[in-house]
């Protein structure tokens, strides 16, 4: 029984040796103390009154950048389910500290490597692949990114092991665009089938920090399915961020002709038309874009005009001719 106890009283000894092993007030040698920073993740929009948790994902990565915006670290893991409880540690040790977090990146996308003490916000995450300049198929992908506000930790030598906690806002950049061709009774020898749409921008590639490059080719977008009626058609689309300045365009054409319904920017022409402000970008990832074609010249039969809404809002009235 004496030799149990022992045994047990001197395990119990060496336990706390070592998980005290870098408690400051006890040792002096404390240089090699792990250290590290606890991440959380939820999403808010500026108009949400209260954080959401995005729950599943394929993938999470977060990059810990030093004060000199050099990558210092980064941590990966596959199926994370982000709760409310969920926390990634990050080793970093005495310095000061960002965060940025990448939610959602699967098979769609290639990365670049990413190299300790060289690589920097600006260098690229992800790239959507693509061939013939026509873009993955997204599907039901979504991608989130945020970035945590500094996080000093203090010298091991002095403090011995200290671990602190942060959160990442993480915010949505994928899309998904829902592209609505009604007809009206007074457009004759026009049906659904008649139409066909095309959405590209050159959004496909982006850096660590969120931005995009400029300057690079329009993708094409898959349609992911059409929903046909006797009057109307809705084509759905799944993209990557949408942000003025990227040769975001929406086209609707006559087949039969060639004509363009419609023509233009996606953004800068409908999005941020919306009336009284209708559509805030930052706050919505879902749209429903309306046209609803009518003949304006009965007696010629070669007029038209498009009332357009976002997500029920009233854009503008839009004319052509076919």
């Amino acid at each position: 029984m004496m030799n149990l106890r022992n045994r047990i009283l001197i395990t119990l000894f060496a336990l706390g040796t070592i998980l005290g092993g870098c408690d400051s007030l006890i040792f002096d040698d404390l240089e090699d103390c792990p250290q590290g920073v606890y991440v959380k993740f939820y999403s808010m929009t500026p108009c949400d009154v209260d954080s959401t948790f995005i729950g599943e994902v394929p993938s999470l990565t977060v990059f810990a950048f030093d004060e000199n915006d050099k990558l210092a670290t980064s941590v990966t893991q596959q199926k994370v389910t982000l709760s409310r409880d969920y926390e990634l540690l990050v080793p970093v040790s005495e310095g000061n500290y960002s965060f940025v977090a990448w939610a959602g990146l699967n098979d769609n996308f290639t990365s670049g490597a990413f190299t300790p003490g060289v690589t920097t916000r600006k260098d690229v995450v992800l790239t959507l692949k693509s061939a013939n300049n026509i873009a993955a198929n997204l599907g039901s992908t979504r991608v989130w990114h945020g970035e945590s506000p500094v996080i000093s930790l203090p010298n091991p030598k002095e403090n011995g092991s200290v671990y602190k906690h942060t959160a990442i806002n993480l915010t949505e950049l994928t899309n998904r665009v829902k592209v609505i061709v009604e007809i009206e009774s007074s457009v004759k020898d026009i049906v659904p089938q008649d139409l066909a749409v095309s959405v590209g921008s050159a959004n496909g590639t982006v850096h660590i920090d969120g931005s995009m490059p400029l300057k690079l080719p329009q993708l094409t977008y898959p349609l992911l399915h059409a929903d046909y009626t006797d009057t109307s058609v809705a084509w759905n689309f799944a993209l990557l961020d949408l942000v003025t300045g990227y040769h975001n365009n929406l086209a609707i054409t006559y087949t039969k002709t060639g004509e363009k319904v419609f023509d233009g920017d996606l953004i800068a022409s409908i999005l941020l038309n919306t009336v009284d402000g209708g559509i805030n970008l930052a706050c919505e990832n879902d749209f429903t874009v309306k046209f609803v074609m009518k003949d304006y010249c009965a007696e010629c039969g070669t007029h038209f005009s498009c009332a357009i809404y976002v997500n029920d809002w009233l854009v503008h009235s839009y004319s052509t001719e076919l």
